[in-house]
């Protein structure tokens, strides 16, 4: 008995319904990764996560310390393969340094930049909706933000609460609120305005709900790429405040405490901050191209639809 031809259509259809979603799901990593810099960009940070949560486990210790093979130099240079990037002062492994001390880098960049585009796009949110109350209170909370000095703030918070990891991820989680905010409050603004938020407030639905659902879904692009932009500013922040001994204590390091330890020995032992710093510097660019790509692919989504 032949199949009605009439459920052919329905049936190709039930087929091909499931692939649908996830083709939607994967458009727009798609879209950051069309082009080379932003293929450079992701490859060049998964890579350097990787290497910060499983390289610690695969090198030496990067505390241990041996006099008897103090200032070795990478491998290549009159170097050994047991020690590839070479040793320090103390005869301190460096590519094990290097691996650990990207754990703290990446953390304090990351974490510090989540919490600020919590921060700074709730309060954004807030007063782009509420534009004629305290909407310019929190805008004004901004520009005083954006005219404090950062290294000025950083020194007096600092000096009264004292250097640590823990204070240094609230100073930078803190100081970053403010350009989420007034980016976000600008987009709010102008969309609370638009046809469907009017048709919500019309049927009932509430300031919360409004937000959350009918106005942070047009309004999330700019987050994203300041959230990535932001993240390697903050690790050049963290590394300059490291570098000065305002930063990250030891035992604790990260990339910018290892360039403020190979001060001393510039001249004789230039491997100690030439790889720390090549790493910071490829990691800041790589979140800086990250975000360009992130940009690229929004403004590309909007222009087909």
């Amino acid at each position: 008995m032949s199949a009605d031809p009439r459920l052919a259509p329905a049936a190709r259809v039930a087929v091909a319904a499931p692939a649908a979603p996830t083709r939607r799901r994967f458009r727009f990593a798609r879209a950051v990764t069309r082009t080379t810099s932003g293929r450079i960009a992701v490859g060049f940070l998964f890579f350097v996560l990787l290497v910060a949560i499983i390289g610690p486990y695969l090198a030496h210790n990067p505390t241990s310390t041996d006099f008897s093979a103090t200032n070795l130099p990478p491998l290549g240079f009159g170097g050994t393969s047991a020690h590839p990037l070479g040793t320090d002062e103390f005869g301190r492994d460096l590519l094990a340094r290097l691996m650990s001390g990207a754990r703290i880098s990446l953390f304090v960049g990351l974490f510090a930049a989540s919490v600020s585009a919590i921060a700074g796009t709730t309060l954004g949110l807030l007063a782009g909706y509420y534009e004629r109350t305290i909407g310019p209170f929190l805008m004004r909370l901004a520009e005083i933000q954006f005219s404090l000095p950062f290294t000025v703030l950083a020194l007096a918070v600092i000096a009264v609460y004292g250097a640590g990891l823990r204070n240094l991820l609230i100073l930078l989680s803190v100081v970053g609120w403010a350009g989420y905010a007034r980016t976000i409050a600008v987009s709010v603004s102008q969309a609370n305005r638009m046809d469907f938020v009017t048709a919500a407030r019309l049927q009932g639905a509430g300031a919360p709900r409004i937000l959350f659902r009918h106005i942070f879904p047009n309004v999330w692009g700019p987050v994203v790429v300041l959230w990535s932009t932001s993240a390697g500013v903050l690790m050049l922040a963290e590394s300059g405040l490291s570098f000065i001994g305002l930063g990250v204590q030891s035992p604790q390091f990260s990339w910018g405490s290892m360039l403020a330890e190979a001060q001393s020995s510039l001249q004789s032992a230039w491997w100690e901050a030439v790889f720390p710093g090549v790493a910071l510097t490829l990691t800041v660019v790589a979140f800086n191209l990250l975000g360009d790509a992130i940009r690229d692919a929004l403004n590309v989504r909007l222009g087909n639809r």
